[in-house]
């Protein structure tokens, strides 16, 4: 019994890694997605600020990008499910102690008016519940031009 017990949470484990990976992997995404995000950890650093993010998504599975619609109302047709969106959390970049809106303020600003300059998506979720939506950010490779705060 305690055989079977290990390798089902041996399993478990596995699939959660699996999933993880595959979800948060830069690789899989859209390079020009890839491009705004890493041209802006570049500009943070450059001006001093601490590039604290963390990618939480990429490209989706289906049944994932599923659970997202009814759990946190995503799309049911995201530019994840192509590839072409990233999610990221936004940290305490201007060290001031504090992880908050004033920080998402720093990175839409930079995104908006020096590297995405009116096109693709970006969106913020300060409005959120969580404190952990509320820190995030979505851009995405569109070609008209998307905005949203939730």
């Amino acid at each position: 019994m305690k055989r079977l017990f290990r390798i089902i949470i041996g399993l478990v484990f596995l699939c959660i890694l699996i999933f993880f990976l595959y979800c948060n992997n830069l690789s899989l995404a859209n390079k020009e997605t890839v491009s705004y995000y890493r041209e802006l950890k570049k500009i943070l650093k450059d001006r001093g600020y601490k590039p604290r993010l963390l990618v939480i998504s990429t490209k989706r599975f289906v049944f994932h990008n599923d659970i997202q619609v009814k759990l946190s109302g995503a799309a049911t047709k995201s530019k994840h499910l192509s590839g072409d969106a990233v999610d990221f959390l936004v940290f305490d970049i201007n060290n001031d102690g504090n992880r908050d809106a004033k920080d998402i303020n720093i990175v839409t600003d930079i995104l908006e008016k020096e590297i995405m300059k009116g096109k693709g998506g970006i969106g913020t979720y300060m409005n959120e519940g969580s404190s952990i939506n509320r820190q995030m950010v979505h851009i995405d490779c569109r070609k008209a031009k998307g905005r949203w705060a939730r």
